[in-house]
Order: structure tokens, then C-alpha cells, then sequence
């Protein structure tokens, strides 16, 4: 097995076990705040799909789909900071599902096309935040397994959340 194929696999199969996770929650318990002060889960779903899209975009060096990234409230949800900008409605649980397999399906096409030998290639990012420039340098192989590392992290938060306003108990996240 090429390491690209491991990769993919792993990028599905982390996807397919938080997907399994929300499964039996209402749309409302997505939209709503699990705890005071807390993003609510779809918040945290939405959160991984802008995350493969902004690495996708620093692997690839292409622009964003800006509609896909626009449905995932890039920087507009989870920790937006000043730009703040939830949507105001309910969202279907369709849509979570939609957004989230898109998103991640435009990596893995990537990565489909990538040979093993490239993973391991360094070249640099330069990060802009509040008008100051913090370069990075990364290869693809990290890039990937963070966004692996992400999610896990991303989905404990998301489940704990989840048993702690009791939208599940114990063990049903499983």
C-alpha cells in the first residue's frame, strides 16, 4: 500500500467515525449551544470542513471554492474573532453531511494525485494575521496528518460536549 492510499484511508475513516458520532442528533441539538458559552456542535462540523479547505489550498496553492467555503462559514463561525458571523437559522442536518463530504472529497482528489515521493517536500507558507506575516514551512505529508490529528481532537471535544448537555450518554458516540 502507497502511503497516499494509507493517507486516504485514514482521512475516510476518521470522517465516517465522527459522522457515525452526530448520528441521532436533532438539527436544533447541531445549532444549539451544548453548554453556555460554548460553539455549538454543527459549529465544530462546519469547523472541519473549512479546515480542509484552507489546507487544501496551502497544499495545492490554488484558490478556494468559494461557494463550498462560504457554506462552511469560513472564519465566520468557530473562532471567528472580530468577523463573527454565525448563521442565523437552523441548518439541516443535509447540509452538515454535504459540506463536510465535499470538503473532504476535494482533498482526497488531491492527495489522488499526488505520488509518495512529493509528501516529504518542504516549501514555505506564509500566514497573515492581524496584519503581521508568520512563514511556515511544511510538507504535504504533515499537512495531511494534521488535518487526521485535527479532527480526533475536534471530535472528542465535539462528543464530550455532546454527553455534557445530554444530547447522548456514555458510550453512545461509539
Amino acid at each position: 500500500m502507497k502511503n497516499t492510499e494509507l493517507l486516504i484511508y485514514m482521512l475516510e475513516d476518521i470522517r465516517k467515525v465522527t459522522l457515525k458520532g452526530i448520528d441521532g442528533l436533532t438539527k436544533e441539538q447541531l445549532f444549539a449551544e451544548p453548554i453556555p458559552g460554548e460553539f455549538p456542535i454543527g459549529a465544530y462540523l462546519m469547523h472541519l470542513g473549512e479546515c480542509d479547505l484552507g489546507w487544501l489550498k496551502v497544499m495545492d496553492g490554488k484558490d478556494e471554492d468559494k461557494e463550498l467555503s462560504k457554506r462552511a462559514y469560513d472564519c465566520k463561525w468557530f473562532d471567528a474573532g472580530k468577523d463573527y458571523d454565525p448563521p442565523k437559522e437552523v441548518i439541516e442536518i443535509e447540509e452538515y453531511i454535504d459540506v463536510l463530504s465535499k470538503c473532504r472529497s476535494k482533498v482526497i482528489e488531491y492527495i489522488k494525485t499526488l505520488d509518495d515521493s512529493v509528501l516529504d517536500e518542504k516549501y514555505t507558507y506564509i500566514r497573515t494575521f492581524e496584519g503581521k506575516e508568520y512563514p511556515r514551512e511544511y510538507t504535504r505529508k504533515w499537512i495531511i496528518y494534521h488535518l487526521i490529528e485535527h479532527e480526533a481532537h475536534t471530535r472528542g471535544q465535539m462528543f464530550m460536549l455532546i454527553r455534557m448537555a445530554g444530547f447522548k450518554n456514555k458510550g453512545d458516540n461509539n
